[in-house]
């Protein structure tokens, strides 16, 4: 239940940031180190938010990915 919970909070803010991107049409400059882009202010956000939480949950994976294989060899090793 709390899980649905913090996914309909989710959803709701991800409507209202969508409302509120629709309304804000300003475009601004992003300088990549080879290219330029011309986008929305809102388009450049949605992609920094996006970046952000790919990184994290790389991050998350990788922590659980060692934790779970460092238990699995300590039981393999305890069985020995």
């Amino acid at each position: 239940m709390r899980k649905l919970v913090y996914i309909f909070c989710f959803i709701a803010l991800l409507v209202i940031g969508l409302f509120f991107g629709s309304i804000n049409q300003q475009a601004a400059e992003l300088n990549y180190f080879i290219a330029k882009a011309e986008l929305r202010v809102v388009d450049i956000a949605l992609l920094f938010l996006l970046l952000g939480f790919a990184v994290g949950l790389s991050l998350s994976l990788s922590i659980l990915f060692k934790l779970k294989t460092k238990r699995w060899f300590a039981r393999t090793i305890g069985k020995s």
